[in-house]
């Protein structure tokens, strides 16, 4: 049995760039229309093939780490060209039925025992298993981390501090403001105004439509917090609701300014388009 092992791994082997094709050929056959086999397809297809046909007369550990590192690699490689998960997991039962369909031709023709089928089988279906299992944990992992620095630089733009001259800056703030968006503020602020070294900050309102108790109370802790690094603070654009909520809140005014219209308050202080 060792020996027709070993042989039908062979021939997986020699044969594993026709089975990269076959693939798309029986993708066809179950109504989906493949993209056309590109070089790095086949060989990574060929790769997998390749090692399907070793794990037959190779060590187990020696084939395991090998087929979780190609799942891992491909898992990534999903991410990277931005391959839906259902779609690349969906794709790997056409690894199964191409593999299969082989070995069934050559236990035609050569004769294999049902002993060296059945050994080949209990090789073959779970290292397929472990694979697809490699390839989900690694897609996931990525995308996650993909997502992660694409919210981070997105929550990066929603802070902008602006700097008007060497000492007045501006944050607009449009759109929600929520708990999760009111801490980002916070730190954001207090890391751009000492970077900058702001001494006077503008922070408009006008953008923002509703604002609730808790993120008021939140808005006021960052302009308590600018005050104790010596950064005089000015609120523009306060809507009424606003002004209702804050007065409701029993937070007191008294350490900030507050102006109607960013763009008056900035003119007044010589900060505008300048004309000759």
């Amino acid at each position: 049995m060792e020996r027709q092992l070993k042989e039908l791994g062979k021939k997986i082997i020699e044969s594993k760039y026709d089975l990269a094709k076959k693939i798309d050929e029986v993708r066809v056959q179950h109504g989906e229309n493949p993209p056309v086999l590109t070089d790095f397809v086949k060989e990574l297809r060929g790769e997998l093939f390749t090692y399907f046909g070793e794990a037959l007369y190779e060590d187990f550990k020696t084939s395991e780490e090998r087929f979780i590192k190609w799942g891992r690699k491909n898992g990534e490689l999903a991410v990277e060209y931005e391959v839906p998960l259902d779609t690349a997991l969906n794709s790997t039962r056409f690894y199964r039925i191409v593999l299969w369909d082989f070995i069934r031709n050559e236990i035609n023709n050569e004769k294999f025992s049902a002993d060296t089928v059945l050994k080949a089988a209990s090789i073959i279906d779970p290292f397929l298993d472990e694979t697809v299992h490699a390839f989900s944990v690694a897609y996931v992992e990525n995308n996650n981390r993909v997502l992660g620095l694409a919210r981070e630089a997105i929550e990066e733009l929603s802070v902008p501090v602006v700097r008007l001259t060497r000492s007045v800056a501006v944050l607009p703030l449009v759109g929600t403001i929520d708990t999760h968006r009111s801490k980002l503020i916070m730190e954001t602020s207090l890391q751009k105004c000492m970077e900058l070294e702001v001494e006077h900050l503008f922070i408009d309102l006008s953008g923002v439509p509703v604002i609730d108790t808790m993120v008021a109370h939140n808005l006021f802790k960052v302009i308590n917090s600018l005050k104790l690094l010596g950064v005089k603070v000015t609120l523009s654009g306060m809507r009424p609701e606003l002004a209702q909520t804050v007065v409701s809140l029993g937070i007191s005014f008294e350490g900030f300014s507050i102006a109607g219209n960013l763009y008056q308050e900035l003119e007044a202080m010589g900060i505008g388009l300048q004309t000759k």
